[in-house]
């Protein structure tokens, strides 16, 4: 039993994977308005496989086993 979740209380243990693409993806790029953001990230998630996002998933328990090599310990990522 560890101390605490192996993820971050603020973000579903599935979001890594897919918020560290987005956040390459998205970066220098400046929207005008709310409606021009929601349309592109849109179109970005349109652009991946299922493959993709499965893989985020597949990458847990790895995770997971790290948290537990450091005795609890948030583990680097």
């Amino acid at each position: 039993m560890l101390p605490h979740p192996p993820y971050s209380p603020t973000e579903a243990p599935t979001d890594y994977h897919v918020n560290r693409s987005m956040k390459n993806w998205i970066s220098n790029k400046v929207y005008e308005d709310l409606d021009e953001l929601v349309t592109d990230v849109k179109a970005w998630i349109a652009s991946k496989d299922p493959a993709f996002f499965a893989r985020g998933i597949d990458m847990l328990p790895s995770k997971w086993e790290a948290v537990i090599e450091v005795d609890g310990e948030y583990a680097p990522e």
